[in-house]
Parts: C-alpha cells; sequence; structure tokens
C-alpha cells in the first residue's frame, strides 16, 4: 500500500476526479440499461442489453482498479469515497476525499470511518 503527504494525495485528486467522473457516468448508464432489461420482452434486445450491462460493469471495476492502482482506497461506492494512507504524528492516519469535494479536506484514524473525518486543519 502506498504512503502518501497531503500535498502528493492531493495532486492526486486532480487525476482522480476525471476517473470518479466516467464512474459516475456509467453508472448512470448502467442504471438506465438495467430499468431497460426491466421492461425488454424480446429475448434478442433482452441478450444485446444484458450483454451491455456487463460491459459497462465490467467498465466500472476497471475504472475503480485505476484509482487503486494509484494509490487510493475505495472506501464507498456511493457516494464515491477514497482514502489515502498517511503517517502523521507516529501513527497511520486516513487522508479522506469525497466525490464531490474539491481537494483533500479531512483525515480520520484508521479504526474510524467516515462519520470519524476531523478537519484537515487539526494535522498542522
Amino acid at each position: 500500500m502506498k504512503l502518501f503527504d497531503l500535498e502528493t494525495a492531493r495532486e492526486l485528486i486532480a487525476v482522480i476526479k476525471p476517473i470518479v467522473e466516467e464512474i459516475n457516468l456509467k453508472k448512470e448508464e448502467l442504471q438506465d440499461y438495467l430499468l431497460k432489461l426491466e421492461e425488454e420482452k424480446d429475448i434478442l434486445e433482452r441478450m444485446y442489453i444484458e450483454s451491455h450491462i456487463r460491459d459497462l460493469d465490467s467498465n466500472i471495476k476497471r475504472h475503480f482498479q485505476k484509482i487503486e492502482s494509484l494509490g487510493g482506497v475505495i472506501k464507498d461506492i456511493d457516494p464515491i469515497l477514497v482514502d489515502f494512507l498517511s503517517f502523521h504524528q507516529n501513527r497511520y492516519i486516513w487522508l479522506c476525499w469525497k466525490e464531490d469535494e474539491d481537494t483533500i479536506m479531512y483525515w480520520h484514524e484508521l479504526d474510524e470511518g467516515f462519520a470519524g473525518r476531523k478537519s484537515i486543519d487539526l494535522l498542522r
């Protein structure tokens, strides 16, 4: 697992944001196709839709794997939460980013989740 300082993790957000945007577009498209599948009666059309659903699902998974290959740890997918392992004052912590945030503004202890987020200012 990669170890990040705040500056490096924040720089990585610029790379991850477009990936997350693409994931969200694919998730919306996937939802549309799942609804189509429920309504579709024609067997051949259902097969086509099912194939497209599998492709979209694989594409979404590849995008998540890309984030993980960069060192991010996916903590949730709706909304997308990504943590970055860091080391501060002789202990490991998570630098925490949520998809609608411009940059990393929060952190939490390893054994805490989203509810335990604290302002990044507390690390200074």
